[in-house]
């Protein structure tokens, strides 16, 4: 089972494509945090406590297993080849 922590942040947290759409992050290549931090600099003290974040770095205190658990309850599939709004819209 990998891990897709190449997915967005709005495949990871589900976001509605409409939501998706309108987040600042969402036209950007680099990481969510990194955007909303030029946005407001006060907000990487909440993006690190974010799956996303956690998810994406590379010395997490969290196992592949316990990041893995945390999606699946969050409703992602953790299991499937593609991003869940790929699927969504056919591609």
């Amino acid at each position: 089972m990998s891990l897709r922590s190449d997915w967005p942040c709005w495949e990871i947290m589900k976001c509605q494509p409409e939501q998706a759409t309108r987040c600042p992050a969402y036209q950007d290549d680099r990481p969510c945090w990194e955007v909303m931090g030029e946005i407001d600099s006060f907000s990487f003290n909440i993006c690190r406590d974010c799956i996303v974040y956690v998810v994406k770095q590379k010395n997490s205190i969290f196992s592949k297993e316990e990041i893995l658990s945390i999606m699946s309850q969050k409703g992602v599939d953790v299991t499937g080849a593609q991003c869940p709004q790929l699927k969504a819209v056919g591609q």
